[in-house]
């Protein structure tokens, strides 16, 4: 099952749906209108109910799962019957927004040994001991069709083509068999990065912060784990319509379980939160030394997801006097490939 979350007809309320064939379907509307058809008004007031956002669905668990497929049954058998529930969209008529717009917390890991070695790191005995991420900025994500931010302290824009999950119920201390239930499917993520800055600041073994805080891209849905294989999810990056990588999430490091595992080890997890699995190898502009371009369009491709596509926006002009005179802009940062 496909969950979005959706404005529609010009709306800025955000919806929660389920993106179905080319229909987005509104649990909750659906249902309801065909209680009211199917037996009355007064057996739709009491008509199961079903979350109206996304991380209460998350928190729903297999009940939600339940009642939202009996909504797309309803959804369709109407259409079939010539008729049209309340809450029925054509998908092409509502505008997709990251499937969590302000998650409460993002964590974003390093499992992929060949992004490492491939961006010219030397990968650490660390690596293969735990799973190890940075925290990202969550004021600052943004969906599908949105413009993807160029600092002005930037020369070198880049893509991440990675794949991560949300926390569908929270927990502390879990063991990987435990947190697995826990997780509520996946979506894609693009950690966009500054390259140059974040290699310069991050010689002081800090970070990365200005290097990755100002955009980060997700959609366009979550695909719920009961249609996830997490070894074998294909994936591709294409700038103007041009295949610039592919790869698959079957070569990393740690399970989803053991990263979420490894998350919950003395401190708690809570539903809603996203926890990315990092960059497949090749995934990136750093390790192909191809850099994106302002108005060039980058798409992301993971299969069963979708395809999250953005538009790289202008390289931003501060105003002046903004930030410290003593920054100059950073070294160009290219990787040898032998």
């Amino acid at each position: 099952m496909r969950l979005v979350t959706f404005t529609s007809g010009g709306d800025s309320e955000h919806r929660f749906g389920v993106w179905h064939a080319d229909h987005v379907i509104e649990p909750a509307v659906v249902l309801a209108d065909h209680a009211a058809h199917s037996a009355g008004e007064t057996a739709a007031a009491h008509a199961p109910q079903v979350a109206t956002e996304m991380v209460a669905f998350f928190e729903s668990g297999a009940d939600g799962l339940a009642l939202a497929n009996d909504a797309v049954e309803a959804a369709v058998s109407a259409l079939e019957r010539g008729d049209r529930l309340a809450g029925l969209h054509d998908a092409d008529a509502v505008r997709l927004l990251a499937p969590v717009p302000r998650p409460r917390r993002i964590r974003d890991y390093l499992t992929y040994n060949a992004h490492a070695a491939g961006s010219g790191l030397e990968v650490p005995p660390a690596f293969a001991a735990m799973p190890i991420c940075y925290k990202c900025n969550v004021e600052t994500i943004v969906g599908p069709g949105d413009e993807l931010l160029w600092p002005s302290y930037t020369d070198q824009l880049d893509f991440e083509l990675e794949l991560g999950f949300f926390v569908g119920r929270g927990g502390r201390d879990l063991t990987p068999q435990e947190a697995e239930p826990r997780i509520a499917g996946v979506t894609i993520f693009n950690d966009v990065s500054a390259r140059d800055i974040q290699f310069f600041e991050m010689s002081l073994t800090i970070g990365p912060s200005k290097g990755k805080d100002f955009c980060t891209a997700m959609g366009p849905c979550v695909l719920t784990m009961d249609e996830v294989d997490e070894w074998s999810v294909e994936m591709s990056a294409s700038v103007n319509g041009e295949v610039w990588a592919s790869g698959s999430t079957k070569n990393r490091q740690f399970s989803f379980a053991e990263v979420l595992a490894w998350a919950s080890l003395d401190e708690d997890v809570h539903p809603g939160e996203f926890l990315a699995l990092g960059t497949v190898g090749g995934g990136c502009g750093l390790e192909l030394d191809r850099w994106v371009q302002p108005g060039d369009v980058v798409e992301l491709e993971a299969s069963g997801v979708g395809v999250l596509r953005n538009t790289v926006g202008q390289r931003r002009t501060p105003p002046a006097g903004a930030g410290v005179p003593s920054y100059q802009g950073s070294p160009a940062v290219h990787v040898a490939h032998h």
